[in-house]
């Protein structure tokens, strides 16, 4: 049984797609572990307006997540954009706002509305994108 040889460009064009799979995996697990030293914000608590249990700090890491990784679905970036939607509160929402600004800002779009929107989603069910920048927006934060 002969084994079947490999071209001149199979020869190139393997390594480079070897190389680059190492190099993304390099990057990608550099950059979450750079999470873990970005502090968090102060907890708010506004006089009982927010539960005991809610710190924005959470739901403005799994935002920067799902919009900073480069292979994440719309589903789950429609379910955590449900998340902050869907807070009960307008001083939760302000609190994440907060937070995400504060920790990821500076690494790319700028304000959390701005990262939202420079989101590439596609929608296939009820769309939470549209309505959580309009929710940032109701809140004039831009």
């Amino acid at each position: 049984m002969t084994v079947p040889k490999l071209t001149d460009l199979n020869k190139f064009i393997l390594p480079v797609i070897l190389l680059a799979a190492v190099v993304y995996f390099i990057w990608k697990n550099g950059k979450k572990a750079g999470l873990t030293i970005i502090p968090d914000v102060p907890y708010i608590d506004d006089q009982g307006v927010m539960t005991k249990n809610f710190n924005p700090n959470t739901l403005a890491e799994e935002l920067f997540d799902v919009m900073d990784g480069l292979f994440t679905l719309s589903g789950t970036k429609d379910a955590v954009f449900r998340k902050l939607y869907e807070l009960p509160t307008d001083n939760m929402v302000i609190a994440v706002y907060n937070a995400f600004n504060t920790k990821y800002g500076s690494k790319g779009s700028g304000s959390l509305t701005k990262w939202i929107s420079d989101e590439a989603y596609y929608n296939y069910g009820l769309g939470y994108k549209d309505k959580a920048i309009k929710r940032l927006k109701s809140l004039r934060l831009q």
